[in-house]
């Protein structure tokens, strides 16, 4: 189980050196390049690549968010920024849980609208990977040269103003990284709200047995995503990305990745029939 951990990040290192070569080193025709952009949903959709979509939603009807753990290359750079203050502190950073934010349903909505009415500039802005082009364009100017032509800007223009957003891209997302972890993927990205509307019907699942969880609070340290939280005794698959650092961590193997639903097999208290209450 344990084990798990390290080939979600086997994957995501794949996937970003994928969208490197092809963002930034301009291997357009490399197949290691093409493997990262083939495999993004909403960029396959709005080509009408429609079969690679049913793909992911079958993936995440299964296994759940595993999409943002590995193959979103935003979702690797958030992990880099958010070890830096653990570093820079030379130990472990600890994360606490933290509720569920309403307005990322707004924000995946707004976002479908936009991209229906041809409103470019909203996922440009926001989309995971229009962010990495944007952030890459700071070295490759073409990365984001179509986004140029749709906004009708020039090419001279459409340089200076991509590095510009570049940076601006970069700092934000790096900062926010630093700060809070992957919040940006819980709370504003809309393709990762849109994965985690499926969570009641993941088959595979992060589940915390109570039976065993000795409330250590080392898997609620570790959790980027803020979603788990040991007084409820509840894990929030609707917002775990699947990174697998609880699963990794937890020493009595209480909290795991499966199937079944666990319920306490030493519940402390049972209601009693015939019991009359004044």
């Amino acid at each position: 189980m344990k084990q798990l951990r390290v080939i979600r990040i086997v994957l995501a290192a794949i996937f970003l050196i994928s969208a490197v070569a092809y963002l930034v080193l301009d291997f357009e025709k490399n197949p290691l390049a093409l493997i990262s952009l083939h495999t993004q949903i909403a960029q396959t959709t709005l080509a009408a690549g429609i079969g690679v979509s049913l793909v992911w939603l079958v993936i995440t009807l299964f296994m759940g968010r595993i999409y943002c753990s590995t193959v979103c290359p935003l979702g690797t750079i958030i992990d880099i920024f958010a070890l830096l203050p653990s570093l820079a502190m030379r130990r472990r950073r600890r994360y606490r849980p933290r509720p569920r934010r309403k307005y990322s349903i707004h924000i995946m909505f707004i976002t479908v609208i936009c991209s229906v009415l041809g409103v470019s500039i909203v996922t440009w802005v926001i989309e995971p990977w229009n962010i990495c082009a944007n952030i890459a364009s700071i070295i490759n100017t073409n990365a984001i040269e179509d986004s140029w032509l749709t906004l009708g800007i020039g090419s001279a223009y459409g340089a200076i103003i991509g590095a510009a957003v570049g940076v601006l891209s970069l700092a934000a997302i790096g900062t926010y990284a630093a700060l809070s972890g992957r919040s940006f993927c819980t709370d504003i990205c809309p393709m990762g709200t849109a994965l985690g509307l499926l969570h009641e019907h993941n088959i595979y699942h992060i589940e915390l047995n109570p039976d065993r969880c000795t409330y250590c609070g080392l898997c609620e340290e570790r959790c980027s995503s803020g979603c788990i939280n040991l007084t409820e005794r509840n894990v929030d698959n609707s917002r775990c990305v699947r990174c697998f650092d609880c699963v990794a961590v937890c020493p009595e193997d209480a909290i795991r990745y499966q199937a079944n639903r666990n319920r306490p097999a030493s519940p402390l208290m049972r209601k009693r029939k015939g019991v009359i209450r004044n």
